[in-house]
């Protein structure tokens, strides 16, 4: 698979449920900062991918039709439950993940990102099976306990096991390898959006966040360590600081695009 040299980015977001919190009151505390986030992209002209939840499809249809309303949007799976202890069954994800999806949408999902970067080339072929595109779940950098990926390709690759299926990794800065998402920008702080001024970058960089990386809320307040410390740092700049990165990006001639875009320039 090959592409050709345009630079492309990509915003995407992650729409799920606060953590593991079941409890009504804190499981979408962050929806209620949803159209702050669409306010966010629409004045930067952005268009956005959006990698949802399959139980957040069946329990906050509204949010999907706000983001819908206002922004040029793109959706796909994010798995079904955004179970977070790792031993999800991804088979089950996808299966599931799937028929909400395809209930709602009337489509079947093009793009799979599966909960915390868990993926593996017996996962590829789970997806290749079940008529994905594209995968867009690996972080080519080194989260303990979860993934270790310090060897994988920074651009768009084809996936291992697979014919036809296309990796599209989330952004990292090469060498480094720090993680480009929102996450990393506020815990890592201002720093990070000088360094991207100056480091070579990948041709596409996939800039991933979360409604909890832009907006504090009760549920912050529930976070045991180090977790409220990694997501509270920076939050009354996050809005800025990822504008910084926005125009950063443009200045180094990377034009915003959805991934179904990076998919077609990169797929045979």
């Amino acid at each position: 698979m090959t592409g050709d040299t345009d630079r492309r980015a990509c915003i995407t977001l992650d729409l799920e449920n606060n953590w593991n919190f079941e409890n009504s009151d804190l499981k979408y505390a962050t929806f209620d900062y949803l159209e702050d986030y669409i306010d966010l992209l629409h004045s930067q002209d952005l268009p956005l991918s959006v990698f949802v939840v399959g139980k957040t499809i069946e329990e906050r249809p509204d949010a999907i039709k706000r983001l819908r309303k206002r922004l040029d949007v793109e959706f796909h799976l994010h798995s079904y439950s955004h179970d977070l202890s790792g031993e999800a069954d991804l088979e089950r994800e996808v299966r599931l993940g799937t028929e909400s999806f395809e209930s709602h949408f009337g489509r079947q999902p093009e793009g799979y990102r599966s909960t915390q970067g868990r993926i593996d080339s017996s996962g590829f072929r789970v997806l290749e099976s079940a008529g994905f595109l594209f995968d867009s779940s690996v972080f080519p950098s080194y989260r303990p306990g979860v993934y270790n990926n310090l060897g994988a390709p920074v651009e768009p690759f084809s996936a291992a096991g697979t014919d036809r299926l296309l990796e599209i990794p989330v952004g990292v800065v090469p060498r480094l390898r720090i993680p480009l998402s929102q996450g990393y920008l506020k815990a890592i702080g201002r720093c990070l959006p000088t360094l991207i001024q100056y480091v070579k970058l990948p041709d596409v960089v996939v800039f991933n966040t979360h409604l909890q990386d832009f907006y504090h809320t009760r549920a912050h307040e529930r976070l045991g360590q180090p977790r409220r410390f990694f997501y509270g740092r920076n939050m009354d700049r996050a809005e800025r600081m990822f504008e910084q990165v926005v125009e950063t990006l443009r200045q180094r001639d990377y034009s915003f695009v959805k991934m179904t875009d990076v998919y077609d320039a990169y797929a045979e």
